[in-house]
């Protein structure tokens, strides 16, 4: 697949987790998801989208017991791709293998507050009303095999997404954070 067909097949198809994830609407536990070229054995078609069977549980653990607390899902997304890339390493290319083509972007879908500044004004801007935690977001991030990142956000109330592709990341002396963690994730995947 080109280059420019991959990241519109790949932007096209986050696209549409998303809009599935806002009909179910919110408060849904987050979700690793695997983005595979079916088309390399059909010629045509789109992206297959396969959510990475893991506990629920996991993601119960973001409550800390007896306070208003919630740890960021990012956190327990860390904790899921550390067990991955190592004691699991071998489920996760099982799973990678089994699909209908090759592994071409992981993502990570999930909720939280955005207490930034510019979340503020971007919520602001949309007319919806910002509580003093944050305001809640969801976020769907991937990186593919090419390095390119993705990432969408919805706004709790908003109709619309936003969104970006770069296809060039800004140098980093660590890749850190969810992208750092996708980035893992892929290649042990591919192994």
């Amino acid at each position: 697949m080109n280059p420019q067909r991959h990241a519109a097949a790949v932007t096209t198809a986050l696209t549409t987790v998303e809009a599935l994830a806002d009909a179910q609407g919110w408060d849904a536990c987050p979700a690793v998801l695997g983005l595979f070229d079916s088309t390399s054995h059909t010629g045509v078609g789109n992206l297959d989208v396969e959510e990475l069977p893991i506990d629920p549980s996991v993601w119960q653990l973001h409550a800390v017991l007896g306070t208003r607390l919630k740890l960021p899902y990012r956190i327990g997304f860390h904790a899921v791709v550390d067990v991955l890339t190592t004691v699991k390493v071998t489920e996760l290319r099982a799973w990678a293998h089994a699909q209908l083509g090759p592994l071409l972007a992981v993502a990570f879908l999930g909720e939280g507050l955005d207490t930034s500044e510019s979340g503020r004004r971007d919520a602001a801007a949309l007319g919806l009303p910002v509580d003093d935690d944050g305001i809640a977001v969801r976020s769907l991030t991937a990186r593919d095999v090419h390095g390119r990142r993705y990432q969408i956000l919805r706004y709790r109330g908003a109709a619309t997404t936003t969104g970006v592709v770069l296809d060039h990341a800004p140098a980093q002396p660590r890749d850190r954070g969810i992208y750092g963690d996708l980035r893992r994730l892929l290649a042990a995947a591919h192994g």
